[in-house]
């Protein structure tokens, strides 16, 4: 396999939370039999369509899973790679009167409007129901930030805490957002081999549901891999919003097709349930391991959205090559 540098890394991981997230917007909360019976196997973008066949949202938009985690790329940026709160904020309150907006779900919405009563960034809400994994998605930049410097545990899970306290206080999804982010972070700086991926990450993170469930898609991933048999395994991880089973399945998604990103979200995608936020970590995961260079062009050139990430992916790398010491800027002499 040719090396993959830091740089195409995180390209490709943005790049595949971005088309995993587009891919899996139009058939949000359907079941598997439902996709399998309107459209077969998607594997390539498709509109989200109303009930009378009109489109709602165009082929190949991404949702806020990929908005909230281009938010954080500015705000990391901004802040010279380290996490900012209140910069999130801001981004969040503008993201949310824009027509980005309308994909956010009830508990960031919640967040936002507190801080613009209360001008506070760390007062996230818990959700009334099963914690979501809306964190877990977009949590990916922040890992990305630790990825070129020796990593400091104590300093790593502060920052994603920090950085998911802005919108969600729940325990489990801040757990299921630090699961994430590890396994980004052992992809994009251990190029750890996938197939150790998920118990490593399940020994990092508290001891909850969503270890347990991590446990769980780990022993069904040994045995995964052709199309039926990863569609039932991920039926018993369960593919809801709930982040215990949201973050399982991802990481089934990808570990079982950790050499062949399309496979890999179209995977995630047609397992049904919380399609998008699914696809967009196990696309995530499949970018930042294979890197932008190995994601198929027709799923760069069909994403909305990608010329904005073309751009941010390379700034990211430059604020992690800053606050690692390894980014030099040298002004010539008058």
């Amino acid at each position: 396999m040719t090396p993959v540098s830091p740089r195409d890394r995180f390209l490709g991981c943005l790049l595949g939370l971005g088309i995993g997230d587009a891919l899996g917007m139009p058939v949000e909360g359907w079941s598997q039999e439902r996709i399998a019976a309107t459209y077969g196997w998607i594997d390539h973008y498709l509109p989200r369509l109303a009930e009378d066949g009109t489109v709602t949202v165009a082929a190949g938009e991404f949702t806020d899973d990929t908005e909230v985690a281009l938010c954080h790329v500015e705000a990391l940026i901004s802040a010279g790679g380290f996490v900012d709160p209140e910069a999130v904020g801001r981004r969040l309150i503008l993201l949310a009167r824009g027509e980005g907006g309308r994909f956010l779900d009830p508990t960031t919405r919640a967040a936002i409007a507190r801080m613009e009563e209360t001008d506070r960034f760390q007062d996230g809400v818990a959700e009334a129901g099963p914690a979501g994994a809306a964190v877990a998605a977009w949590i990916a930049p922040v890992a990305l930030m630790h990825a070129l410097g020796r990593l400091n545990p104590e300093v790593f899970t502060r920052e994603v805490l920090r950085a998911g306290l802005v919108t969600h206080s729940h325990p489990e999804a801040l757990n299921g957002a630090l699961a994430m982010a590890y396994a980004i972070w052992l992809l994009a700086a251990e190029d750890i081999p996938p197939a150790v991926l998920i118990p490593e990450v399940a020994a990092f993170i508290d001891e909850d549901a969503v270890a347990r469930r991590l446990r769980l898609a780990a022993t069904l991933a040994d045995r995964g891999g052709d199309r039926e048999r990863d569609l039932a395994n991920l039926w018993q991880i369960g593919t809801s919003s709930y982040v215990a089973e949201a973050v399982a399945a991802a990481m089934y998604a990808f570990v079982t097709h950790a050499d062949d990103f399309a496979a890999a979200v179209a995977t995630a995608v047609n397992a049904g349930g919380d399609a998008d936020t699914i696809g967009a970590m196990a696309g995530a995961l499949a970018g930042v391991h294979l890197g932008a260079r190995a994601i198929p062009e027709a799923l760069v050139d069909g994403l909305e959205g990608r010329m904005y990430i073309l751009v941010a992916g390379p700034g990211l790398h430059r604020a992690a090559q800053r606050r690692a010491g390894k980014h030099l800027l040298l002004h010539p002499r008058a």
